[in-house]
C-alpha cells in the first residue's frame, strides 16, 4: 500500500487561501505607502471525509471568483491510493448544489491507472454570516482581508469503484471578501 502525506488545500494555494481560510493571526497595521492590489473574492470551501467497506475518501473543494477552482480528492483502498490535486476547469459550486466528475490517479501520477469519482451534494447556510477582518504578515508584506464568512451545512456523497460513500464535512463556508495584497516586485 502506498502511504503519502499530503498538505490538504495548501502548498500552491496557500497565498490564495489566506483570503478564505480562518486564522487567528495578529499583525501590525498595514503599510499604506506600499503599492497594493485590491481584489473582490467570493466563493466556497468544503473539507469532507468518509469511509465505507474499506475505502476512505477525503475531499477538499475550493472556489474563488478571483482565482478559480481547486479540488483535492484522495481515495484509499487496502491496496493503493488514488489522488487528484489541482485546479479544475469549471465551477464546483452551483447555487446550493455540487455535481462533479473527477479523475483520480494511482499515486497521483497522471500516467498511472485511474478511477472516476463522482462528487454530488448540496449545501445551505448554517448560521448567520460573520464579519471578517484579518491581517496576515507574509514574507512579501501584509495581506488584509475584510468582508463576510457564512457557515454552511453540506450533505456530500462520492461514488467510486461501484460504491457510494457519504462524507462528513468539517470546514464548510461561503465567503465574500475584499483582499488587499502588496504588489510583489517582478509581478
Amino acid at each position: 500500500m502506498t502511504c503519502r502525506t499530503r498538505t490538504t488545500v495548501g502548498g500552491v494555494l496557500a497565498a490564495v487561501l489566506l483570503s478564505a481560510l480562518p486564522t487567528a493571526a495578529a499583525a501590525s497595521a498595514p503599510d499604506s505607502r506600499r503599492p497594493f492590489t485590491l481584489t473582490e473574492e467570493k466563493g466556497h470551501v468544503l473539507d469532507c471525509a468518509g469511509e465505507r467497506n474499506g475505502v476512505s475518501v477525503a475531499a477538499q473543494l475550493y472556489e474563488n471568483s478571483a482565482f478559480g477552482t481547486y479540488a483535492y480528492v484522495n481515495v484509499r483502498t487496502a491496496d493503493t491510493e488514488y489522488l487528484r490535486d489541482g485546479e479544475t476547469d469549471a465551477g464546483l459550486f452551483d447555487h446550493g448544489t455540487i455535481s462533479r466528475e473527477l479523475t483520480v490517479h494511482e499515486g497521483g501520477e497522471t500516467t498511472g491507472p485511474s478511477r472516476t469519482v463522482v462528487v454530488d451534494g448540496s449545501y445551505t447556510p448554517a448560521g448567520p454570516r460573520r464579519r471578517v477582518h484579518e491581517v496576515h504578515d507574509e514574507p512579501w508584506g501584509q495581506v488584509v482581508v475584510k468582508g463576510w464568512k457564512t457557515p454552511l451545512s453540506a450533505a456530500v456523497t462520492v461514488r467510486v469503484s461501484g460504491q457510494r460513500i457519504d462524507l462528513t464535512c468539517g470546514d464548510a463556508f461561503a465567503f465574500d471578501h475584499r483582499v488587499r495584497r502588496p504588489v510583489i516586485s517582478g509581478n
